[in-house]
């Protein structure tokens, strides 16, 4: 196994292990205003590293010595993390959305990303740059299956749409990073659904 595929699986298991945000908030903590309040902490939290690791030599060197075996190249040249814009995209997502499509919208991060990531790199038909067509099709799936099993409310319908949208704007070559926008476009296609099925 090469060393960048061992670091993409690293990164992606820690992604999944971020689904206990979308299910702490359905399951534990089924408040806004409190899930709001612990993730914009938390992001506040991460924005300090951020800066610390940016002006700081210590912070610096801890923190890349930690968490230097799952850093991109642009992460360690100094740009926000992955887990930085997870949080600022679970906060915004908890933040706009009712609970029944901000849980599924987040899965559709945690989980559907992993899988789109990790099928795309095993088996990778109909590459489109670095993603491929393989690896959507693997995160809608996925995406899909999770957000069903969660579901109490929306109708099948809502979920399909709301997964595809999320996984061809993880697909598609935006700017922003999928973090954020992954789970606000599954949010927005779902709440679109809503009014329109």
């Amino acid at each position: 196994m090469n060393s960048a595929f061992s670091q993409e699986i690293s990164r992606k298991v820690l992604h999944l292990f971020s689904s206990i945000i979308p299910l702490g908030y359905l399951w534990l903590i089924q408040d806004k205003g409190t899930m709001v309040l612990i993730l914009a902490s938390l992001s506040l939290v991460a924005i300090f590293v951020e800066m610390g690791r940016k002006y700081n030599s210590w912070v610096k060197k801890v923190f890349t010595m930690v968490l230097n075996f799952m850093l991109r190249d642009n992460e360690l040249a100094g740009s926000l993390t992955g887990a930085t814009w997870l949080l600022f995209g679970s906060t915004l997502t908890i933040l706009l959305f009712p609970i029944h499509i901000a849980v599924p919208a987040l899965l559709f991060l945690t989980v559907g990303d992993t899988f789109a990531a990790i099928v795309g790199k095993l088996f990778p038909v109909g590459r489109i740059k670095q993603k491929t067509l393989s690896g959507t099709f693997a995160g809608i799936i996925s995406s899909i299956g999770v957000a069903g099993w969660v579901n109490q409310i929306l109708q099948p319908e809502i979920i399909i749409l709301g997964a595809v949208i999320a996984m061809a704007v993880e697909v598609s070559p935006i700017p922003l990073n999928d973090n954020l926008t992954i789970p606000l476009s599954g949010g927005l296609a779902m709440s679109y659904g809503l009014m329109v099925l």
